[in-house]
């Protein structure tokens, strides 16, 4: 019950932003959105507070405070609390619920990075020169914002645990409602839309339903499918300014997604000449983008952690000991052939440098990465393929017309544009959790291409109905499996543990660590998890000096 309480108290957080933000019709499918949208002001507005406040319970709760009292001020009371959306956010707070009781955390990324440096934000305003203590801070995401804003007096520290658990409820439920609102329409309009709905809700059901999956990289991954769900929905008659602004929280997730940004900038260019396409939306993200880029070189030195291009290497706090561990072009050589497959080597070769050279490294990767690859892709095509044959046997080929040839070649773009991400992102970093958008939007918009001829009669309606149910069950039931483990106690319980992986949860010992006779951070042996900050599990240079400057931490060389 005090999680359902804890998540519903976040979803109305987001709720009322994502209203102030803009007017909807009260429906379902809105009330995701708007928590979408709401989930996202949300973490721009954290990334700008943590340049001049540390993001603590206290200063949390006035935000959440401040935000309900402004959302009162701009919305009457009764369009904002009223059966429909309260239904509405019971339903998404309970499927959140689900998915996160009794789950557990992304390892081992979140023990190492994401919660050290949720924690850091809520103890710390921003430090520079923090990759200095701990590399892996400088690939941090946006959502560690969120999640740390997301921490207050009502829900405490198991605040931070909830946004990767709304954001997919909200997503994966407005793909379920979309799909219902087109099967009740006397006809399908927009059946590629509806196919892309129901292709997707398929295998966001099939391999992306497990919270301990989540971290970093898997609410990116939802947000392009859901981004992409809103080009198709209203075609050119959908603004630029929002599309700029989903792209560009996808981007400040992950560096890998950068084609998904350039896309967007791309359909700003093209509508460069229309009226008002430069309004307060797009100032604002901008904004963002270029304070996300301040952070990295505070942070690091670098616009862009960690490409050694991208770095000023005159500041103070950049490392240019090019044989330190810690330096920018062997932390990237590391990163890259860490992703292809550099563990599963049977004779290991001298360097990382060595090894990413080349296509040697295919062989390895194919070895075993690749085959678990192929197996997902195998069997979601399978399926996809087994019911498409299906809808295709209830369609009347005769009466049912092909899709108009300008949205053959939106197909046709939209596949180009992911096709070559996949490429990309094989070249560079092909880990399957880098990559799951990419290649899985390549798949789906094919089977559209190709199965434009589907007819949504009566019986694929039914069909498509029936197997839609299908997979929320199968969703439900799949979480709720862990529910036979409740009895298993442990600190915190039955929330997912972020103190330490152990059974008990119990909080780790950490030793301090001087520079120069000044205290520094606190070194972990192992994880790092949500303990005291800075923390690292890193030997740092011991060239590095720590100093207060206008009550800002900088690590200097």
């Amino acid at each position: 019950m005090t999680i359902f309480f804890n998540t519903f108290l976040i979803c109305f957080l987001y709720y009322i932003i994502g209203q102030s933000y803009i007017n909807l019709k009260n429906n379902f499918s809105n009330c995701c959105l708007l928590i979408i949208n709401g989930a996202i002001i949300l973490s721009f507005v954290a990334l700008f507070l943590n340049f001049f406040l540390k993001l603590d319970l206290f200063e949390n709760t006035i935000i959440f405070t401040l935000a309900i009292i402004y959302a009162f001020y701009k919305n009457s009371f009764n369009k904002i609390i009223n059966i429909k959306n309260l239904k509405s956010l019971i339903l998404i707070s309970l499927f959140a619920t689900i998915l996160i009781i009794l789950s557990d955390s992304n390892r081992p990324d979140s023990g190492l990075y994401h919660f050290p440096f949720i924690k850091l934000l809520n103890d710390e305003k921003i430090i520079v020169g923090l990759t200095n203590i701990n590399s892996r801070f400088g690939t941090i995401s946006i959502i560690q914002y969120l999640q740390a804003i997301s921490n207050n007096f009502l829900t405490k520290n198991n605040g931070m645990l909830l946004p990767l658990s709304i954001i997919p409820s909200a997503i994966y439920l407005y793909f379920y409602s979309e799909i219902n609102l087109q099967l009740k329409k006397q006809s399908v309009n927009n059946k590629i839309y509806l196919l892309f709905l129901f292709f997707s809700f398929i295998f966001f059901s099939f391999k992306m339903n497990r919270y301990g999956e989540y971290g970093n990289d898997y609410i990116p991954h939802f947000l392009v499918f859901f981004l992409l769900s809103l080009i198709l929905k209203y075609k050119n008659k959908i603004k630029i300014s929002n599309v700029y602004f989903y792209s560009t929280f996808i981007f400040l997730n992950k560096i890998i997604f950068l084609p998904i940004f350039l896309f967007a900038i791309i359909i700003l260019k093209f509508n460069f000449k229309k009226k008002n396409i430069f309004n307060k939306k797009i100032f604002f993200v901008t904004f963002v983008l270029l304070l996300w880029i301040l952070k990295n070189i505070l942070h690091s030195g670098c616009l862009f952690w960690p490409i050694e291009k991208s770095c000023i290497q005159d500041l103070s706090w950049f490392n240019k000991d090019i044989n330190s561990t810690q330096h920018v072009s062997k932390l990237s050589a590391a990163n890259e052939a860490w992703s292809k497959a550099w563990p599963d080597q049977k004779t290991k070769v001298e360097t990382f440098d060595e090894y990413i050279n080349g296509y040697k490294w295919i062989n390895v990767w194919l070895s075993k990465h690749g085959k678990k690859i192929f197996k997902i892709l195998l069997i979601y095509v399978s399926i996809t393929i087994i019911i498409s044959f299906f809808l295709k046997k209830n369609s009347n080929a005769i009466l049912n017309k092909n899709i108009s040839n300008s949205s053959k070649n939106e197909l046709i773009t939209y596949i180009s544009i992911f096709a070559l991400s996949s490429v990309i992102w094989f070249l560079k970093f092909p880990v399957y959790r880098f990559g799951i958008s990419n290649l899985i939007l390549s798949l789906i918009l094919l089977l559209i291409l190709f199965n434009n001829r589907i007819d949504f009669n009566k019986k694929n309606i039914k069909l498509v109905k029936y197997i839609s149910i299908l997979c929320i069950t199968i969703f439900i039931s799949k979480n709720m499996l862990k529910l036979q483990n409740y009895n298993v106690n442990y600190k915190n319980h039955p929330w997912p543990k972020y103190y330490s992986f152990d059974k008990k949860n119990e909080e780790i010992d950490l030793f301090k660590v001087k520079l120069f006779d000044k205290f520094s951070h606190y070194r972990a042996n192992g994880l790092c998890m949500y303990s005291k900050s800075p923390c690292t599990h890193e030997k740092v240079s011991k060239l590095l000096n720590i100093k207060k400057k206008y009550s800002y931490k900088i690590y200097y060389f």
